[in-house]
């Protein structure tokens, strides 16, 4: 492959960056039995959000919550208790809107980037390091100023042609990891 890396800001490749609502603003007796999906550290577990344990909120109160509603191509994070867990709702996946938590933030890519390729770098070891280098060491785990530390990370990127070709070439491997992964949930049921 002949591509230029390009040293970037996070920053320069996103659109929008939003934190999971307040705490205070979904509550346990906020759940109801169907409705839009609320994410919690569990559904991002891999390279892409899984629908695997959710609670959900009415429609009313996902509207309520603004930008903490994400949608398919959003890049998930958590920021506070398991930290390094980062995931793009897939273009298949069974909802169109989840509501982040408020151990989340949310990340909208420009056309700059390729959401899965950006889950893909921050899944390497220097995508760690670079998610994980502002973490606080007291207390619950947790990322300090995370959207705004997140915004001010120097990643080097491809051109989008190549990020496609990498894609292209991850996608079977990925494919593997969710069938085995549906497996292991099946035989654990």
């Amino acid at each position: 492959m002949n591509s230029v890396f390009q040293s970037m800001l996070v920053e320069d490749l996103i659109d929008e960056i939003s934190m999971g609502p307040f705490g205070s603003n979904i509550r346990t007796s906020c759940f109801v039995s169907d409705g839009v999906p609320v994410l919690c550290g569990m559904n991002l577990s891999g390279f892409e959000v899984t629908d695997n344990g959710l609670r959900y909120v009415t429609e009313n109160k996902a509207r309520s919550l603004g930008k903490a509603v994400a949608q398919r191509g959003d890049i998930v994070i958590t920021h506070r208790g398991t930290l390094g867990q980062i995931a793009v709702i897939p273009k298949t996946s069974k909802y169109g809107r989840y509501v982040i938590s408020q151990s989340e933030f949310r990340v909208r890519c420009n056309s700059r980037v390729l959401p899965e390729y950006l889950v893909y770098y921050f899944h390497t070891p220097v995508g760690q390091w670079k998610l994980l280098s502002n973490r606080t060491q007291t207390g619950v785990p947790a990322l300090s100023r995370p959207t705004s530390t997140f915004r001010q990370l120097d990643i080097e990127i491809p051109d989008i042609k190549t990020q496609e070709k990498v894609l292209r070439l991850i996608a079977p491997l990925n494919e593997k990891i969710n069938l085995n992964r549906a497996a292991n949930d099946y035989l654990a049921a």
